[in-house]
């Protein structure tokens, strides 16, 4: 009898670790190196009627040289041209914390360049950006994205009325970057951060990867500074939306569990 439960406890402890194994195998060599497109309408009665249909393309926290490498950057820029984008943004995080060569600066140049958007392409300083801040503005003029480090940019379409688009590496004194003639779009690598926005309509985050690790009916599991209190895809905040990208590189480990690395499409309407 002593026997056939010591058998049964080598079997139950085999399935165990087969199924660990296995989960880890998934988390550390396959869900990290998957993509999926993510399609959100953003519906808002104030927005005007022009701008109905109008497409904005986001990606987020690359971490170029952990997870991502040529291979799956040129992969990226293909699903993003795919989407026709007429906004693409960048929120952030392009590079890990490891030493940037001239020839990563030219091949990442080289496929953020062939990314197409037919208005504009705009990009924000994320954390990890700003180790290497002239790398990442050379790469950026390279690739004809334009840069907002606490600066707004005018985005016409079909009206005579723009949209106003705040990228902001900080919020200290930028109630300036805000006009309440204008609809208000923020891009924000820190989430957190929104705290401080106001007069605002949307806000696009990254820096969260979306948890990194997620558990099924609890959601992510690793909160990292500047996304502690939001790091979920979407939050409405009083009047105005939050969304947040889960990113598509990894931070600290080459490790995502049932969390896939994905780009997202948002269609704006007016209702």
């Amino acid at each position: 009898m002593n026997n056939e439960k010591k058998h049964i406890g080598i079997k139950i402890f085999s399935i165990l670790f087969i199924i660990i194994f296995i989960l880890f195998l998934y988390g550390r060599y396959i869900n990290p190196y998957s993509l999926t497109i993510k399609e959100t309408p953003i519906y808002d009665k104030s927005l005007n009627k022009d701008y109905n249909g109008l497409k904005i393309v986001q990606f987020s926290d690359l971490h170029y040289g952990r997870t991502i490498d040529e291979s799956k950057l040129k992969k990226i820029t293909k699903e993003i041209n795919k989407l026709n984008a007429d906004i693409l943004i960048f929120t952030g995080d392009l590079f890990d914390y490891t030493k940037i060569k001239e020839e990563d600066i030219t091949l990442i140049s080289k496929y953020l360049k062939k990314m197409q958007a037919k208005l504009t392409k705009l990009a924000i300083i994320g954390d990890y950006d700003q180790k290497y801040p002239s790398e990442y503005a050379e790469i950026l003029n390279k690739s004809n994205f334009t840069l907002l480090d606490n600066t707004s940019k005018l985005i016409y379409y079909n009206s005579n009325s723009p949209l106003n688009f705040i990228g902001l590496t900080n919020t200290n004194n930028i109630s300036a970057l805000y006009d309440n003639n204008y609809y208000n779009i923020t891009l924000v690598h820190k989430p957190d951060s929104v705290k401080k926005i106001t007069n605002n309509k949307i806000t696009f985050a990254g820096h969260s990867l979306g948890g990194q690790i997620k558990i099924p009916f609890i959601g992510g599991i690793i909160k990292k500074d500047g996304a502690k209190i939001y790091y979920a895809d979407y939050y409405k905040l009083n009047n105005s939306k939050l969304y947040i990208s889960n990113g598509l590189g990894t931070e600290n480990y080459s490790f995502r569990f049932f969390n896939t690395p994905s780009i997202t499409l948002y269609r704006l309407y007016n209702s």
